[in-house]
Order: C-alpha cells, then sequence, then structure tokens
C-alpha cells in the first residue's frame, strides 16, 4: 500500500481552508498513487481549544460530504481529525473516509490537559480495514499508552495511525513513542502531526511513518510537508515471526503476568 501522510503548518485553520485544502492534497496524492491519506488531529477547524469548536464542529460535519465525494472519486481513503458533535457532547474526532462507504466517525478516548475542559473522552478504540490494511487509530497523546497500541494490535491491526497536534517542547516523548509503539507491536505507524506555531506554544513538526522493525523511513521538518512510503504487509509477518532481523516482542508476550495493566489504580 501507498500511504501518504500530510503535515500542516501555514494553511489557515478555518474550516473552509482546511477543506479546500484537504481536496487539493487528495488529488495531489492520488496523483502520486496514494492508496490512504493522513491528515493532523483536528485538521478540520486547527487545533485550537476556545469557544468556537461548536460552531466548527458544525462546519466540519457539513464539510464531510464533499470530502466523501472527492475519496468516491479519486479512490483513495482518508484519515483526518475534527471537532465532532456526538449528541450532547463534543468530541475530538477522526474521520475514516473510504471509497463506496459512508464515513466512520470516532474520537479520542485518552484528553490530554486542557482537553478535558472542551471535549469528553470517547469510549471505545477504533479499528478496522482501509484500504485493505487492518488499522487502528491512535490519536496524539495516546501514543503514550502503551496499551491503546497493544489493544489495538491484538484486535488485528498491523497499521497504527496517529493524528497529532504534538507540542515542539515535548520532541523527545514523540521521537520516542512513536518508534516504541511500532517496534514493540511488530507494526507500522503513521503520525501526522501540526508544525509552527499554536495558540499554546509551538507545534513539532516532524511528522513520520515507522515501520514494524522501529526504523523511521520517512520524517518531515518543520514546514507543510507531504511524506510518502510503500507499506509491504509481508514485513509485518516476517518482524512478528522473527526473521530477516525481526522481533518477537508481540509472539512472545505472557499474558498470564500482565495482569496488573488492566487494573484501576487504587
Amino acid at each position: 500500500m501507498q500511504l501518504a501522510v500530510v503535515q500542516v503548518r501555514d494553511v489557515p485553520a478555518e474550516v473552509p481552508a482546511r477543506a479546500a485544502h484537504c481536496l487539493r492534497t487528495l488529488q495531489m496524492c492520488a496523483d502520486e498513487g496514494a492508496d490512504l491519506v493522513l491528515f493532523p488531529e483536528l485538521y478540520l477547524g486547527g487545533y485550537v481549544l476556545d469557544q468556537r469548536l461548536s460552531l466548527k464542529a458544525e462546519q466540519a460535519a457539513r464539510s464531510l460530504g464533499r470530502l466523501q465525494a472527492a475519496v468516491d472519486e479519486l479512490g483513495l481513503s482518508a484519515v483526518l481529525g475534527l471537532p465532532l458533535r456526538h449528541g450532547a457532547a463534543l468530541l475530538n474526532g477522526v474521520a475514516v473516509l473510504c471509497p463506496g462507504a459512508p464515513p466512520q466517525l470516532s474520537g479520542k478516548t485518552h484528553l490530554f490537559r486542557a482537553e478535558k475542559q472542551w471535549f469528553a473522552p470517547a469510549r471505545d478504540l477504533w479499528h478496522g480495514e482501509i484500504a485493505g490494511w487492518p488499522c487502528g487509530l491512535v490519536v496524539c497523546y495516546e501514543l503514550g499508552f502503551p496499551e491503546v497500541a497493544r489493544a489495538l494490535a491484538l484486535r488485528g491491526a498491523r497499521l497504527l495511525l496517529a493524528p497529532a497536534a504534538f507540542a515542539a517542547r515535548r520532541e523527545h516523548i514523540w521521537r520516542a513513542a512513536t518508534v516504541a509503539r511500532a517496534l514493540e507491536n511488530g507494526c507500522y505507524l503513521a503520525a501526522a502531526n501540526h508544525a509552527g506555531p499554536g495558540a499554546g506554544g509551538d507545534f513539532l513538526g516532524a511528522s513520520r511513518i515507522v515501520d514494524p522493525r522501529g526504523s523511521v523511513l520517512a520524517e518531515a521538518g518543520a514546514s507543510n510537508e507531504v511524506l510518502h512510503a510503500e507499506l509491504d504487509a509481508a514485513l509485518v509477518d516476517e518482524v512478528r515471526g522473527g526473521d530477516g532481523g525481526g522481533h518477537t516482542y508481540f509472539t512472545d508476550r505472557r499474558p498470564e503476568l500482565y495482569g496488573e495493566i488492566s487494573r484501576p489504580l487504587e
């Protein structure tokens, strides 16, 4: 599968501008042969936590029809972040758009700091097939929870998709966590980040694609960029089987020893 990861810096954060950018980017990625395009966290409307989130959620919902039509026409899939209304609650949401299918909508389950003032946590981890690959969603802060990635891998995910809005001051966490989640689960991981100035400080950029051995296949700098990589399904099997210089962290687990992992703190 050909994967594209989109990093955003200078595109205005308003929903109409981001939707127009999305349409242009999908066309460009389709022209370059992409099967799946990943955009950052809260891409539609920008990672801006303020009272306009409800309005942006309404605008984003209206934009999905156009984006789904583009996906249908171009024959590629897209995963993008957006503020999402769910009943009376507002979610830090993710839309999964696949050709010929209705949009699948989910939300971030582990909220970071100020996000808790604006969003409700989603109740379920998303996993499913995108462009022929079993995938799971790990939204930004969730990269720091090994349980999230492991649960998705155990449900069959072979590609972890991480829409993110990671701060520059937390660069060391980003670099360690993105590699660790891919390595320990023997799967690919793609992380799409914002870059440049944000309301709460600078975003890191450094969007990346990591293979099942923990090697970084492609990495962005601090500008508007689109990364591309060809994913090899056989490599996941090879790594998990320990062949060809792989490892067996995923297959050599001993779940009977790990009971405390899912117990609440006392």
